[in-house]
């Protein structure tokens, strides 16, 4: 509802001209009108659309407002006015002051005696965030437009009008009122209070827009042509469809009374050989996600009955076999059986979590007292490898980009099992030699034998029976109160980010004196201790990277590193705030490594915008 008050357009009025008063000329388009959308470390461009409120110009007038072709400007009813929307190519792009937003470019020849603030709200529906060009006859214009990282949306700009109302609004634009407040959070603390000249980002579903009657009507008589069409059509498949289905319905039943008489046949199903665990609940559990049952003939075919050849692996939890299963190669975990409660811990998490950077469950087995679990094959072995004399070890020094990458691709993963499942999960042993590699250097977080699910409003309550970890990845916390948080986590992630720098080990023999072990924690403490921090930075970084790489960007990891080791759990920044700041390092560390390719104009451009 619009409710503004005289007190409150004068209020405005003093702040937009209080505003320009403190910034430079080429920003005097920014007020609270508007909040730009800050970019997303995922999406960095799409299509989305500019409101366009009409002033009586004709459809090509408009078009060269926006710089676009008039087939990309939609008409669309509002009230007793016709509007267009205009389809634009949003862009992430640095304003002046080097805050990232979403913005869209458009370049505007200037009328005599024609004023910046004239021409936002005559031609550009007031959706103008800054100018660039001010005193020349021809201006740059960045319009604020948006991006989701969700694809069956795209983002409306809109200019709020007399007699509008959130819910108005979100009906003419085909969205949810909801979504619209959470997209606006600082425009709508209050719903029932929106000013004339607000701009809001209206998130709509795809080809959801109402458009013109003119335009409805067309596409009406068109639906009722193809409505009859595939009616005529249809009716020919019908019979043959319910023939099908029907065939289908007594297939299915036959496989799925195979499957019952295979897991109940008594030789392979867990309770048999592990009666002493709470198998009634773990089965509940484990069945309730439907995880795919390998036969005990099929894993030992795959691996050659464990032939040693066929071992890629091998820790306290047993041993991981190569193999082939079902025509997909496949990590073998083969399990001693009292691991029974680490089996079924990786097991129920792995089933509910699907993640680029998560290693995938592919099946799991059971039979001749051992348990196994079956994982997709990743074939470029631990970070840990590539890390530690990876020479020795049959790999190339990693270079500072795919460092760069690796710790965002983990980063991710880890952030994914903290906020973005159903349940949240604490991971409790990240480590260089739990995150894999494919062969395009994509990292993986794997072993999730160790994994908590932490009830998400009290996650503080959660206490170990046990220290459980990696000596040189556990946080304080973890060892003197045995207390576990999704901000271990993060205290371990420090540490890989500390190996990706050095090259060094979490925790090795001190040179100096060799009877003691040195963690890699302090190492980055004493750095950060040093009056020359970057002097004593350089002096650690790994040599295998032979002096290329970008310094700032290494300082910007060691930080974000040195935070994520803070003693004290609450000055440890959360995982989706680490993924920003890693999102920014390689994508700068990107640009720096173009620049190294010589004069290319793609590139030139990259880094002449940073």
């Amino acid at each position: 509802m619009l409710m503004a008050s005289s007190t409150h357009f004068l209020y405005l009025t003093f702040f937009i001209a209080s505003f320009t008063q403190v910034f430079p000329l080429n920003e005097v388009m920014k007020s609270s009108l508007m909040y730009p959308l800050t970019c997303s470390d995922y999406t960095h461009t799409c299509d989305s659309y500019l409101y366009h409120i009409s002033k009586g110009h004709k459809l090509d007038e408009i078009a060269s407002f926006y710089s676009v072709n008039t087939s990309r400007i939609t008409p669309v009813n509002h009230q007793s006015n016709l509007d267009y929307l205009v389809s634009v190519r949003c862009a992430c792009e640095k304003d002046n002051n080097g805050n990232g937003y979403y913005l869209y470019d458009s370049v505007y020849k200037r009328k005599p005696g024609e004023g910046v603030r004239y021409i936002s709200d005559e031609y550009y529906s007031g959706q103008v965030w800054y100018v660039s060009g001010e005193d020349e006859e021809q201006l740059t214009l960045h319009l604020v437009c948006g991006c989701l990282d969700d694809e069956s949306r795209k983002v409306v700009t809109y200019t709020i009008q007399a007699q509008d109302t959130l819910l108005g609004i979100s009906q003419l634009l085909s969205a949810k009122e909801n979504e619209v407040e959470n997209l606006n959070k600082a425009l709508t603390q209050d719903p029932n209070y929106m000013d004339i000249g607000w701009v809001l980002f209206v998130p709509q579903e795809n080809n959801r827009i109402r458009t013109s009657k003119k335009s409805r009507m067309k596409t009406w008589k068109l639906i009722i042509f193809i409505v009859v069409a595939l009616v005529l059509v249809t009716s020919a498949f019908v019979v043959l469809f319910l023939h099908r289905k029907r065939r289908a319905r007594k297939i299915k039943a036959n496989e799925s009374k195979t499957i019952r008489n295979e897991v109940t046949g008594g030789k392979t199903t867990l309770e048999n050989h592990f009666f002493n665990v709470d198998m009634e609940e773990a089965a509940s559990n484990i069945e309730s996600e439907k995880p795919v049952i390998i036969s005990l003939e099929e894993i030992e075919q795959a691996t050659n009955s464990f032939d040693e050849a066929r071992k890629i692996g091998e820790g306290g939890y047993g041993s991981v076999y190569f193999g082939i299963i079902r025509q997909r190669e496949a990590a073998i975990k083969k399990m001693r059986s009292n691991k029974s409660k680490e089996f079924f811990a990786e097991l129920k998490v792995l089933c509910r979590i699907h993640h680029n950077n998560v290693v995938q469950l592919l099946g799991y087995a059971s039979g001749d007292n051992h348990l196994y679990l079956v994982y997709e094959y990743v074939p470029n072995g631990t970070l840990s490898d590539h890390l530690q004399d990876p020479l020795l070890k049959g790999h190339q020094p990693l270079t500072w980009t795919a460092r760069a990458n690796i710790a965002l691709d983990a980063a991710r993963g880890i952030e994914y099992i903290h906020d973005h499942t159903k349940a949240r999960y604490v991971h409790r042993d990240i480590k260089t030699s739990n995150i894999l590699l494919d062969l395009g250097l994509k990292a993986k977080v794997a072993d999730f034998g160790l994994t908590k699910f932490i009830e998400r409003a009290n996650e503080d309550e959660l206490v170990a029976t046990r220290v459980v970890g990696t000596p040189g990845y556990l946080a304080p916390e973890s060892i003197s109160e045995m207390q576990t948080t999704s901000k271990t986590d993060v205290f371990a992630f420090g540490v890989v980010l500390a190996e990706l720098i050095t090259g060094q080990k979490a925790l090795a023999r001190d040179k100096q004196e060799p009877n003691k072990l040195k963690t890699l924690v302090s190492v980055i403490r004493v750095i950060f201790q040093d009056q020359d921090s970057s002097a004593a930075l350089e002096s650690q970084i790994d040599t295998n990277l032979k002096g290329s790489y970008p310094i700032e960007e290494i300082h910007k990891m060691a930080e974000t590193a040195f935070q994520c080791l803070s003693e004290d759990p609450a000055n440890r920044p959360e995982m989706r705030n680490v993924v920003t700041i890693l999102g920014q390092i390689v994508m700068a560390s990107i640009e720096w490594e173009a620049s190294l390719g010589g004069s290319s104009q793609v590139f030139s451009g990259v880094c002449d915008g940073r």
